[in-house]
């Protein structure tokens, strides 16, 4: 089970398997919120990592683009200085960077999507949580006004013994457990990502850096007209 669904759904299923082990489901709905606690810390710290994670990849595809940029100027200069060679170099640079920055901001986007999702499940969680600590609080204390009922009508061997007292505490506890279960059912979603491949320089790029180097002629003969 994912940790989101672990936030958002508590299943009668398991809930019938922990009350067929405990004389008192209260303890059983502490343990359920010391779980939900430490799910909520555990979101806590991923939605820091994908935070960092997406203001590294920003900041990486931003000095991408500032190196294409400075590619550019170097094979302008080459191709005014005659270096057909060394512009054919800063031109393929050029468009090496330029990959980069656009891995790097594709990336970034998906870390902020995951970021976004992560503190509306936040946000989901510690509402839940919230809730059913308040839920578990009018739960203990029907508990004890079933507990002060069993006392009340333990057995008096002078009247004769009422077996059905307990019986009957115990099953309006299960009803407002039922109650209390029927109300906590929520769905979980799940995300994953993906990153982008980083390309290799063969024949299609060879293409592209000769039709960059040809804009950067045309630029300069631009220029001198």
């Amino acid at each position: 089970m994912s940790l989101f669904n672990r936030i958002a759904n508590i299943t009668k299923a398991s809930l019938h398997e922990v009350l067929n082990k405990l004389e008192n489901p209260v303890v059983m709905t502490g343990q359920y919120l010391r779980n939900l606690e430490d799910d909520i810390r555990i979101a806590e710290n991923m939605l820091k990592e994908q935070q960092m994670n997406a203001n590294i990849r920003l900041r990486k595809s931003e000095d991408a683009a500032k190196a294409a940029k400075e590619s550019e100027l170097r094979a302008l200069a080459a191709l005014e200085a005659g270096d057909e060679a060394g512009a054919k170099v800063a031109a393929t640079a050029k468009i090496h960077y330029e990959e980069q920055a656009q891995q790097y901001a594709a990336e970034a986007k998906e870390a902020l999507d995951r970021v976004a999702e992560l503190e509306y499940r936040l946000k989901e969680g510690k509402e839940e949580h919230a809730r059913l600590k308040e839920k578990r609080n009018e739960l203990a204390a029907r508990a004890r006004k079933v507990e002060e009922h069993e006392q009340m009508e333990r057995p008096n061997f002078s009247r004769g013994m009422d077996y059905g007292a307990a019986a009957r505490g115990f099953e309006r506890m299960e009803e407002k457990i039922l109650e209390w279960e029927a109300g906590t059912q929520l769905s979980g979603q799940s995300y994953a990502g993906s990153g982008a491949a980083g390309s290799q320089v063969n024949a299609t790029e060879n293409a592209a850096v000769a039709e960059e180097l040809q804009r950067m002629k045309d630029q300069l003969a631009s220029r001198k007209n």
